[in-house]
């Protein structure tokens, strides 16, 4: 596994060498239900009446844009990503969706938000969490820029309770995604990346104690698709 000092750079430039197949390859490898894991997220962050919402490492945009077509019209949403690439496709599927007066996409590292204290009523990051240098201190700015009582909620790969299903998993992500990744991309060692850090990364119940380490009360989360991936829940 990369080293912390230069897992920054990694990443941004994995990201970037994989932007122009990044959605087409979230489709194909998740079997489409990628869509199901971010809507079931966003369903998590609150009632959505209106409000200001962060989206961390906002990628391409999905998340933000459900939570733009599930918010009522005085719904805001700020998405934040360091990969430049990344940004400008999530930019352009704003504009086409007509959403580009709910939704700014800027550019800022997770780990150091350019936001004051308080400042939005819930945050959400999809699959960004494992890809910080530092997953802990991404927590504590995403609890940081939250209102009081507001949500953080992390939706992210795990590893299945099941030991059959557990076995069927790695196999997938350590031999059949970094193959069909990276024939579709060009970029197997992308995947090889991905499947890494999925292994590597906190299961659910080590994620859980991250987040109440970092201050939020109230942590739970939930299974989705026999546990390959889940969504946390954690309240300021």
């Amino acid at each position: 596994m990369i080293k912390s000092s230069k897992k920054a750079l990694y990443v941004r430039e994995m990201f970037s060498s994989i932007s122009h197949r990044y959605d087409l390859l979230n489709r194909l490898l998740s079997l489409g239900r990628d869509r199901y894991w971010r809507c079931f997220a966003v369903s998590q962050l609150s009632s959505m009446a209106g409000g200001l919402y962060l989206d961390i490492a906002t990628g391409t945009a999905d998340v933000a844009m459900e939570i733009a077509k599930r918010g009522a019209v005085n719904t805001g949403v700020v998405g934040v990503d360091f990969n430049e690439k990344m940004l400008e496709i999530g930019r352009k599927k704003i504009r086409k969706n007509g959403f580009e007066d709910r939704i700014k996409l800027n550019f800022a590292d997770a780990q150091t938000l350019p936001f004051r204290d308080e400042f939005f009523d819930a945050a959400i990051v999809a699959f960004g969490i494992r890809n910080l240098s530092d997953p802990m201190t991404g927590i504590k700015e995403m609890r940081r820029v939250v209102k009081e009582k507001g949500k953080v909620v992390i939706l992210e790969f795990t590893t299945p309770g099941n030991s059959i299903s557990r076995e069927i998993y790695y196999l997938y992500f350590r031999r059949l995604l970094p193959l069909i990744g990276g024939i579709i991309s060009g970029k197997r060692h992308a995947y090889q990346y991905l499947s890494e850090s999925v292994i590597e990364f906190p299961d659910q119940e080590g994620l859980k104690r991250m987040m109440e380490d970092a201050g939020l009360h109230d942590v739970r989360y939930y299974n989705l698709t026999f546990g390959i991936v889940a969504v946390h829940v954690g309240v300021k």
